[in-house]
């Protein structure tokens, strides 16, 4: 048998709970994460094309699970993003410091644009 709190508890659930949620579901909108049937082929390539960062990402991602191997198990997507974009942070600093200490205190784009070329 059912005490007054649980029934109090199950009534609130029904009453106020269930109809509030059911709003907020039909109020928030989802993102789309699929290419409708309507859209052609053709379409989605040069979408596709116009965007490449989706898919550079993605193979990214893939690089690192390789690399990583079985140690890429223990991060989601996103945490191996993260590493990919500290990592790719710190090559592109660590270069253009090396850069400096060469071209006595320039990158190479900057002796390169000083220069004329880039």
């Amino acid at each position: 048998m059912m005490s007054d709190l649980e029934q109090q508890q199950n009534a609130t659930n029904e009453t106020i709970l269930l109809p509030v949620t059911k709003v907020f579901e039909e109020v928030t909108k989802r993102p789309v994460t699929t290419i409708p049937a309507s859209l052609s082929t053709s379409t989605a390539a040069s979408i596709q094309e116009l965007f490449p960062e989706q898919e550079y990402e993605e193979k990214n991602i893939q690089k690192t699970k390789q690399i990583l191997g079985e140690l890429a198990n223990n991060f989601s997507k996103d945490d191996l993003r993260d590493v990919v974009a500290q990592v790719e942070y710190l090559a592109e600093s660590w270069l253009d410091d090396f850069e400096r200490e060469v071209f006595e205190g320039k990158t190479l784009n900057e002796v390169l644009h000083d220069k004329g070329g880039i």
